[in-house]
């Protein structure tokens, strides 16, 4: 037998629905307001966006406006630091994300080409820690790899995670130590100051021995053949490095920056010990420096006179390591009096970790 549905059924389904669209619509508001993904022009609420997820926040952000663009910068969560507006001369989009490595940046690189990025100036942040022999970590978006578009704000906007995203920002803490302004110009957002005594995440992890990455490197290079290819290390604690040379690693870790700086055309050192680097109050955690240092750094990338940076393009390796050892002598005594954190999980006489 046929059943139709009674009136009051009618009601209570009209008035279920239109409460549904009335939910979806205001938590796609609130989300599309706060932004916490990056697809419009970032939180209207209150000066600061957080970064959630920085390889599908940048892809947000860029899409659509990649020929806005003569400049990218890829890196790590140290070269999110760099401030694009120091960079002379050229619109840059800062493509840096965090513990982003090389086997990274060449696919996103050809994702971002195939959108119409063309840059004349390509700035890529060198982590040494990419020399390490470990197996990649990948965390690239699917979207990435099979060359399509990210999903779109409708669908990310209507959902429940990304609501818990939109309030946090609004009333809770950064997920991150870092925090975006409402330009997306990166800043540290941790004020405790850095502290010798105690060592830098993944300091012991290994030497510096692999050569792989130096293929990556090339690789991203030709995706941009006409592109001015520039790189960096970010600064790192002399501390850290003080803790390299007393377990026999300073000449893996300089010989695999001196092997990258050949795949550029131009390439600054920003790591070697220097009044910078020598200085807690320029660092949080021995690694992620201030602004103004970062601002310093994105003035030598260009610059005639690049000290307290060394021009790997002008010293051979040997000089390098010479330049290290110096500088470390010249700090001994502000070194030793940070009390370098013994390395109580390495062998000084092998400087492998101890077993």
């Amino acid at each position: 037998m046929r059943q139709t549905l009674t009136a009051s059924a009618m009601r209570y389904l009209a008035v279920l629905t239109a409460t549904v669209v009335v939910c979806l619509a205001a938590a796609f508001t609130l989300n599309a307001l706060v932004d916490p993904l990056w697809y419009y022009s970032g939180n209207r609420f209150k000066p600061v966006n957080f970064a959630f997820n920085e390889r599908l926040s940048k892809v947000n952000l860029i899409a659509g406006h990649e020929n806005d663009y003569d400049c990218v910068i890829f890196g790590d969560s140290r070269v999110t630091l760099l401030p694009t507006a120091a960079i002379k001369g050229h619109k840059c989009f800062n493509f840096a994300f965090s513990a982003g490595e090389i086997n990274e940046f060449v696919p996103f690189a050809k994702w971002l080409k195939e959108r119409g990025l063309s840059p004349k100036l390509v700035i890529v942040g060198v982590s040494a820690g990419n020399f390490r022999k470990r197996n990649p970590t990948y965390n690239i978006p699917d979207f990435i790899k099979t060359d399509s578009d990210p999903a779109p704000a409708y669908i990310k906007y209507l959902s429940l995670d990304v609501i818990a995203m939109s309030w946090r920002t609004l009333f809770g803490t950064t997920p991150i130590d870092r925090i975006y302004s409402r330009d997306f110009e990166c800043l540290v957002a941790v004020t405790t100051p850095y502290d010798p005594h105690k060592p830098i995440r993944d300091l012991h992890s290994g030497p510096f021995d692999a050569r792989e990455p130096l293929e990556q490197y090339k690789s991203l290079r030709a995706i941009y053949p006409d592109a001015e290819f520039v790189g960096y290390a970010p600064p790192i604690s002399a501390w850290a490095i003080a803790d390299y040379a007393k377990i026999n690693w300073l000449e893996s870790y300089t010989k695999a920056l001196s092997d990258a700086a050949i795949v550029f055309d131009r390439f600054i050192d920003a790591s070697v010990p220097s009044p910078i680097t020598i200085n807690p109050a320029n660092t949080y955690d021995g690694t992620h420096y201030s602004s103004d240092v970062n601002k310093e750094i994105a003035a030598k990338l260009f610059a005639e006179d690049v000290s307290p940076a060394l021009n790997l393009k002008s010293l051979s390796w040997s000089e390098m390591l010479e330049s290290y050892r110096k500088r470390l002598n010249t700090y001994s005594d502000a070194i030793v009096a940070g009390e370098v954190a013994p390395p109580d999980d390495v062998s000084p006489a092998t400087g492998l970790p101890a077993q």
